[in-house]
């Protein structure tokens, strides 16, 4: 009960600063056209920061998908034989998952580490590259832990499924 109290904590968490960097890139982007519609000028960085902003919102809903295996899958065979192509399926899809967010955490932190005092910033904002990249592995860190806790999770229900 507490597990799934602080899983679902962490859970909002994830997707309220998700829906922020959303919402940050929404109004960055709607300012951006006023300004340029009303002054003629534009927002200064208004590109890099939508991008970022909106980037690391969909990095920090990956886990939160991960964990509740809201993955796609296969309709067309799972409605063919739901219990036949469920489980077999959803391992899949789990699996799949997991070795996806390890690849691309692995990807990032050897970039990332490659970064490691580097002077480079980014063009407009100026942000450093370093610190940049070690928030989006963090994310990418946070998304295989979610992948590895949908795997448990789909694991479990196939068991369950089992015994019945």
């Amino acid at each position: 009960m507490v597990e799934r109290r602080r899983r679902t904590s962490v859970q909002d968490g994830l997707l309220f600063a998700a829906g922020s960097c959303f919402l940050l890139g929404t109004s960055v982007t709607v300012a951006d056209v006023f300004l340029r519609s009303v002054t003629g000028t534009n927002l200064p960085a208004a590109i890099e920061l939508t991008s970022l902003s909106i980037g690391l919102g969909a990095l920090l809903s990956m886990p939160v998908c991960y964990a509740n295996r809201s993955h796609v899958n296969a309709k067309l065979l799972s409605e063919m034989s739901p219990r036949r192509f469920r489980r077999p399926l959803g391992l899949l899809g789990a699996v799949v998952s997991v070795g996806f967010a390890l690849l691309l955490l692995v990807i990032m932190g050897e970039n990332t580490a490659s970064k490691v005092g580097s002077p480079e910033t980014t063009s407009d904002l100026g942000l450093s590259m370093p610190v940049a990249l070690s928030v989006v592995t963090f994310a990418l860190a946070i998304s295989f832990v979610g992948a590895l806790i949908g795997l448990r999770s789909e694991w479990r229900s196939g068991r369950k499924e089992l015994k019945r």
